[in-house]
Formats: C-alpha cells, structure tokens, sequence
C-alpha cells in the first residue's frame, strides 16, 4: 500500500511541474501570442487540403503559425515540396522542430508578422479570427499578384475567397477559405 501511494504522489508531482512549466511558458509568450493557444489542423482537413489542392505547383510555401507541422509534413509527404513553417509558442515549435528533423522542409521560430513575404506564393494559415483583418493587411501589401491563401476556419475581413472547400465528414464541416492574391477585393 505505501509503494502505491508513493507512485501516487509521483505522478501528482510529474504532472504539477508539466502544468507549472506550460503555464510559464503561456506567460512567458503571451505578449507575443496574445494568448492564443496551439491549437492543431484536424486530420480530416489536412487530408481535405491535400487533396483539393495541387501544391506542387507553389515555389514557395510557408505555414503562418505551424503548431505541430502536420500541413508541413503531409505537403512535403503529398507533393515532394518544401514547407517553411513559423512558430512563436516554444513548446510548439518543439514538437514540429522534432517531427521535422529528417525532411527538407524547415520550421522557424521567429514571427512571420516580421517577415518579408513578398516572393511567396502560397500561404496557408490557421489562425485565430482576431489576427485576421491585420494578416490581411499585411498579405495585402506583400503577396505577389496570383498568391494563393488558404485559411482554416476564418476568413479574412474585406477579402473575396476565389473558393471554399469543406471537408465532408459527419462531425467536422468547417470551411477552409482558398483566396488568390488579386482576385481577392470584392468588386475588384
């Protein structure tokens, strides 16, 4: 009975500093962040995007927060391309670091509200709904004419999708927004 007990507190110990250690880190990025959370592209929608779109026709790809790099991996495995991916939550870009170790495609971790996007041709996002309108802005100004942008869940403010795809399932419906850098302004 005592040896159980000891195992007992064991793993109440193990999990406090997991817990403690994670909500260090949230404070630690959250003037970063603004909060928000990884939170990973469900399966069924990276199967979806891979199937509806040809992504080897993109140069240059790059995933606008990467969570785990599942879009990368399924892109590279799918398609043979390379995927550049950032991350700002350092747990996250641990995990995608780690499951990107032997491809070719990379994930930084650095904040791509910081860089120079202007050679890009296809982005590809899953972000929360308030950093949507300033993204679009930011794309706004940066993407080549005929970039493609594809959003998980959120549209972004003022912009015309070109398409949206769904992924049918009996429990998962959420839209994926595909716009094309021109095509994108209503009316225009």
């Amino acid at each position: 009975m005592e040896i159980v007990l000891k195992l007992v507190l064991v793993v109440f110990l193990v999990l406090f500093v997991v817990l403690f250690i994670f909500s260090l880190v949230v404070l630690a990025i959250h003037h970063k962040t603004g909060g928000a959370l990884f939170v990973p592209t469900p399966k069924v929608m990276i199967r979806e995007l891979i199937r509806s779109i040809d992504f080897s026709s993109f140069h240059d790809i790059r995933e606008l927060g990467c969570g785990d790099g599942r879009f990368i991996r399924a892109v590279e495995q799918g398609y043979g391309v390379t995927v550049t991916g950032y991350e700002i939550n350092p747990l996250a870009f641990m995990v995608s670091y780690l499951m990107l170790w032997n491809r070719r495609s990379r994930v930084l971790f650095r904040s791509f509200w910081e860089e120079d996007l202007s050679g890009v041709d296809c982005i590809y996002c899953y972000l929360f709904p308030d950093l949507m309108e300033r993204l679009g802005e930011k794309l706004g100004r940066e993407l080549p004419e005929g970039a493609r942008v594809i959003s998980s869940n959120f549209p972004i403010p003022l912009w015309q999708e070109d398409r949206i795809i769904k992924a049918q399932d009996t429990i998962f419906d959420d839209p994926i927004y595909v716009y094309v850098k021109g095509r994108h302004l209503p009316n225009g």
